[in-house]
Formats: C-alpha cells, structure tokens, sequence
C-alpha cells in the first residue's frame, strides 16, 4: 500500500481502525482523525491527498483504503483552498465509478471554493456517497455506518 501511495504523491500510514480516511493537508488530517475518534470510530489510516486532488489521486486513494478488509467506512475531508471543491467532488464521482463496486459507505466533506456546487454533484451523483456540511456531521454518518 505504501508504494502504491508513494507513485501518486500520496502520504499514507497504515493504522488499526475500521475508518478509512482520504484527507488534503496533515493538520486537517489529524484533525478528521480526533474527530472520528471522539465519535466512537477508530482510524484505519492517514492519508494526505496534498493540495491537488484530482480523479486520479482519489481514485488511487480509494484502492489504496479498499485493500483493508476492516474499512467499514471512507470519510473524505477536503478544504478547497487551492483546489476548488466542485472539481474534487467530480473527481470523487469519477474515481468512485472507476473502482466499480464500493461496498461500504463514503461520506464527503468538502468546505471552501466551490463547495454548494460540490454537495450538489455529490447528492446527484446517486452514488453511495452521501455529503456532509460540517466536519462533526460528517464524524455523525461515520458513526452510524461502523
């Protein structure tokens, strides 16, 4: 799993938890991590995307967390700074469809630019992808899917 990160640029560490999480930045990853933790889950990794999630780093994301057979649940935590949150949202979509069968729960927060046109394409992607608005919410979906 680590080589497979390291060929997209991508910072993963293995953890024990059953919820996998795909993140863009450190400190907002270690923030989602607290978060699932105060809510009842366990992390099943770290995984920073970096600033310029795209289809392709989150669909390398996605199998990077799916070879876990504990992942009970994927939380995406994504602050568009940079990069605008619709087009990660699209990307999401993409990726999603590209893996194929995602048999657990994905849940999507994304805040900054862009991010209603984000929850929009995730609520119509008809997708098991549901959006989340604030990070506590997203950490409540979480809790009720593991």
């Amino acid at each position: 799993m680590i080589m497979a990160a390291g060929k997209y640029n991508l910072n993963f560490i293995k953890l024990d938890g059953n919820v996998g999480c795909m993140v863009n930045g450190a400190g907002l990853a270690m923030a989602t991590m607290d978060i699932i933790k105060l809510s009842g889950g366990d992390p099943a990794n770290f995984l920073d995307v970096g600033g310029t999630a795209n289809a392709e780093t989150v669909e390398a994301g996605f199998r990077i967390i799916l070879k876990d057979p504990n992942v009970k649940a994927i939380l995406i935590n994504i602050f568009g700074g940079i990069v605008r949150c619709d087009r990660v949202a699209q990307g999401v979509v993409d990726a999603y469809k590209s893996v194929g069968d995602i048999s657990i729960p994905v849940i999507v927060r994304l805040q900054g630019t862009n991010a209603e046109e984000a929850k929009e394409l995730i609520d119509r992607s008809e997708l098991k992808v549901f959006s989340a608005v604030t990070l506590q919410e997203a950490a409540d979906m979480v809790k009720k899917e593991v």
